[in-house]
C-alpha cells in the first residue's frame, strides 16, 4: 500500500535524523509546553498510552496531582479487570520451588521413568559392573536374565564393555533398541495429527474459523482433545489460552512459566491503574537485565520480577540493588553462584598431591573459581557506568567481595546464602575503600553501600531515567539536579522521579514527542488507544518480539538501548505496520475492538480520538493520499494511523 511506503520513509527518516520534531537545543528545553500539551505529555510518558477518558480524568485533577498519584501507587485503586486477566497465569504466584516442582519434570509428562542401574542390580552385581576386573564385568553382564540385561546394556557407559567387541556390538543393538521404543513410547503419549483426526477435520484444527475450530473442540473427548492440542502448533491455538497451556503441559511444562510471565507483563501493560509503577517495572527489569534461556534463569525470571523488582521501584536504590544482587535470577545469570576463592580446594584431603605426578584434585569439575561476571556488570551496567572511574583491579576486589554468595538447593528450592568455604576472607579495596580481613558475606554488603552512595552512580542512574521519560540525550542541567537529589535523598528513586516530572525540561518541547515507542510501549499502546479487550496476550507477545524485544530475551546484559535507533530499523518499522493492520483488521486473536465508538468519524476525527492531538501537516496529506480508493472504514483509518511516524512518537 502506498501510504505504507509513505508512512516507512518517514519512520526511517526519523531514525536517521532523531525523534524529536523540534530543534533539540538547550534553547528548546526552555520552550514550555501550552496546558493540553502538559497533559498529553505526563500520559505519554507515565504510562503506556492514554486510554480514553484518560485525558480528562488528568485535566479534572490536574497535571501535578495526578503525576503525585502515580509515584504513590499504592493510593490507586487497581483495576479489577486485571484480577481477572492474570488468574489463569498460576505461575506468577507460585515460588521458584513450587514451579521446579511442576514445571520441571525430570521426564516428559506420561513418560515412564527407566529404572535406575543401582535398582535394576543388585549390590554385588552393581559392584563388579562398574569397581570389578574386566572379566568380573563380563561374568556379571552374563549372569542377567535377558531382559534385563537389554536395558543394563543400553545404560552402562561404553568404556565398561570397550574390550570386548561381541559386548559392544550388544551394546550398539541395545541402544538402539531403546531409543526405538522410547519413540514409539512417545507417539503413542503425543501421535501425530493425522493419527488423531481424518483430513477434513485437520483442516479445520489448524486453518478452520473460529466457530469450525469451537465446534471441532467441542465434539472431542477430553483426551483426544489434549492430545489433538499437544499436536498443534502455538500459533494454531493463539486466542485458545486454556488448550494452548494444556498443550504445552504435555510437550515443555517449563514454556509455560515463561509465557506466563510474558503475558502478565503485558496485561499489565494494558489494564493496570498503576501505570507508572509498570512503566518503571519496564525499566528497572532492562537495567537489571536478566536472559530467560540461560540455564536455571527461567524458573527463578517470576521470582526476580515479583519479589526483587516490583516491590522496590519507587523505593531506595541500594534496597533494589541488593534484592537484586542476592536473587538467584542474577546469582545464575552472571554467574556468581559458582563463584569462589581460587584455593577453596587447596586443604586436607583434597588438595592435590605432591609433584608433577599427584593425586587427583577431587570436585575439581566444580571447582570454577574466581568469576568476574557480576562484579564486572555491577559497576559497569548497574551503578556506576563504564566511565564510572573504576579500573580492573576494581572488577577483580568486587569479584573477591561476593565470593561465597550463592545457592542454597538451586534444583529444588532456590534461595540465597552465604558459604563462607567459598569466601575469599582476605583483604581487598575497592575504589579505594580498604575492606578489611575476615569480613565474610559483609564484604559484599560494604561494595553495595560503596557502590549505592557513588556520585558517579547518582549520575548515572539519572541519566538513565531521564533518557527514558525526557529524551534520548538528556539535558546536564536536569541530570544533576536529579543527581543531587538522588545525593541528598539516600538514593530515593521516588524523590529522583519527583524532580525530574517537576522540571521544565520535562514539560518543554525539547521534551514533546522526543521519545520512539519501545515495541512493547507500540503494542499495549495501540491496544489502549483502541481501548480494545484482549483474552489472550500471546499473539501480542509474539508481536512485540518480531519488532525486535522479546520479552527477557535479551541475551546481553546491557538490557535492550532506550533511543530511537534501536527500534527504527527498516524490519523493525515493517513489523510496527503489519501488527498495526493486522490490529485493526481483527487479525489479532484474543483481542477484539468495538468500533461502533469510531462510527462516523474522518481522519482527523479518528486521529484526534487515538492520538489527542491534531495531524500534523505531513501525516494529514499522507492519510489523504492513502486513503485514495477503498472506503475508508473505522477500521482502516485506525489501521494508517496507528502505522503513522505520529503514533511512534510518545
Amino acid at each position: 500500500m502506498k501510504i505504507q511506503r509513505l508512512f516507512l520513509v518517514a519512520a526511517v527518516v526519523l531514525a536517521a535524523h532523531g525523534a524529536s520534531p523540534g530543534d533539540d537545543t538547550a534553547a528548546s528545553f526552555d520552550a514550555r509546553l501550552d496546558p493540553e500539551q502538559r497533559i498529553l505529555q505526563a500520559l505519554n510518558r507515565l504510562t503506556f498510552g492514554a486510554r480514553p477518558g484518560d485525558v480528562e480524568e488528568v485535566r479534572k485533577l490536574g497535571v501535578e496531582k495526578w503525576i503525585d498519584l502515580q509515584l504513590h501507587p499504592e493510593r490507586i485503586a487497581e483495576n479489577p479487570a486485571l484480577a481477572e486477566k492474570l488468574k489463569p497465569l498460576e505461575t506468577i504466584r507460585m515460588d521458584s520451588a513450587e514451579i521446579l516442582k511442576q514445571y520441571y519434570p525430570q521426564f516428559p509428562p506420561g513418560f515412564v521413568r527407566p529404572t535406575p542401574l543401582n535398582e535394576l542390580l543388585p549390590g554385588e552385581a552393581y559392584r563388579k559392573l562398574f569397581n570389578g576386573a574386566a572379566e568380573e564385568r563380563r561374568a556379571a553382564i552374563l549372569a542377567l536374565d535377558p531382559e534385563k540385561r537389554l536395558q543394563v546394556m543400553a545404560m552402562i557407559p561404553p568404556n565398561l564393555v570397550e574390550c570386548f567387541p561381541d559386548l559392544q556390538k550388544e551394546q550398539a543393538d541395545a541402544r538402539k533398541k531403546m531409543q526405538e521404543e522410547r519413540q514409539m513410547q512417545m507417539r503413542l503419549l503425543r501421535p501425530p495429527l493425522n493419527d488423531l483426526l481424518d483430513p477434513p477435520q485437520v483442516r479445520i484444527a489448524r486453518q478452520g474459523t473460529p466457530a469450525e475450530r469451537a465446534a471441532l473442540f467441542a465434539s472431542l473427548d477430553p483426551a483426544k482433545l489434549k492430545q489433538v492440542a499437544a499436536a498443534l502448533p502455538e500459533t494454531a491455538l493463539a486466542g485458545e489460552p486454556g488448550l494452548r497451556r494444556m498443550a504445552a503441559m504435555m510437550r515443555a511444562p517449563q514454556q509455560v512459566v515463561l509465557e506466563d510471565l510474558q503475558e502478565a507483563r503485558v496485561f499489565r501493560a494494558i489494564y493496570s491503574n498503576r501505570q507508572l509503577e509498570e512503566v518503571l517495572t519496564d525499566f528497572w527489569l532492562n537495567h537489571f537485565n536478566i536472559f530467560e534461556g540461560k540455564g536455571q534463569t527461567r524458573a527463578v525470571l517470576t521470582s526476580f520480577e515479583r519479589d526483587a523488582i516490583r516491590p522496590n521501584v519507587m523505593g531506595k536504590f541500594k534496597d533494589l540493588l541488593l534484592a537484586t544482587a542476592r536473587h538467584p535470577a542474577m546469582l545464575y545469570y552472571l554467574d556468581n553462584w559458582e563463584s569462589m576463592a581460587a584455593d577453596v580446594f587447596d586443604v586436607g584431603p583434597f588438595a592435590p598431591g605432591p609433584g608433577a605426578f599427584g593425586g587427583p584434585r577431587l570436585f575439581a569439575r566444580q571447582a570454577h573459581g574466581l568469576n568476574e561476571n557480576y562484579g564486572r556488570e555491577l559497576m559497569e551496567l548497574h551503578t556506576l557506568g563504564v566511565n564510572g572511574g573504576y579500573t580492573q583491579d576494581d572488577v577483580i576486589a568486587v569479584a573477591r567481595c561476593f565470593t561465597g554468595w550463592t545457592i542454597r538447593q538451586p534444583n529444588q528450592k532456590p534461595e540465597f546464602v552465604f558459604a563462607s568455604f567459598m569466601h575469599d576472607p582476605d583483604e581487598k579495596t575497592v575504589l579505594g575503600h580498604k575492606i578489611p580481613a575476615g569480613g565474610g558475606e559483609q564484604d559484599g554488603l560494604e561494595v553495595i553501600d560503596i557502590l549505592a552512595h557513588h556520585p558517579a552512580t547518582a549520575r548515572f542512574i539519572s541519566t538513565k531515567l531521564a533518557r527514558r521519560f525526557v529524551a534520548d540525550d538528556p539535558p546536564p542541567a536536569l541530570v544533576d539536579r536529579m543527581a543531587r537529589a538522588f545525593t541528598r535523598t539516600d538514593g530515593d528513586l521516588r524523590a529522583v522521579l519527583a524532580v525530574m516530572f517537576a522540571s521544565r525540561e520535562f514539560f518543554s518541547q525539547g521534551a514533546w514527542q522526543s521519545k520512539i515507542r519501545s515495541p512493547l510501549e507500540m503494542v499495549a499502546g495501540a491496544v489502549r488507544a483502541l481501548d480494545a479487550d484482549s483474552t489472550d496476550t500471546f499473539t501480542l507477545v509474539g508481536r512485540i518480539g518480531e519488532m525486535g524485544e522479546p520479552l527477557y530475551g535479551k541475551e546481553a546484559p546491557s538490557g535492550y538501548k532506550d533511543n530511537a535507533s534501536a527500534w527504527l530499523s527498516t524490519a523493525g518499522v515493517m513489523a510496527r505496520m503489519g501488527f498495526a493492520e493486522a490490529l485493526a483488521n481483527g487479525r489479532m486473536p484474543g483481542v477484539t475492538v468495538d468500533w461502533s465508538r469510531f462510527a462516523g468519524m474522518d481522519a482527523e476525527a479518528m486521529a484526534r480520538a487515538l492520538l489527542h492531538r491534531d495531524l500534523s501537516r505531513n501525516a494529514r496529506a499522507a492519510l489523504e493520499e492513502g486513503l485514495k480508493g477503498p472506503q475508508a472504514t473505522p477500521a482502516r483509518l485506525a489501521g494508517l494511523i496507528l502505522s503513522s511516524p505520529e503514533f511512534q512518537r510518545r
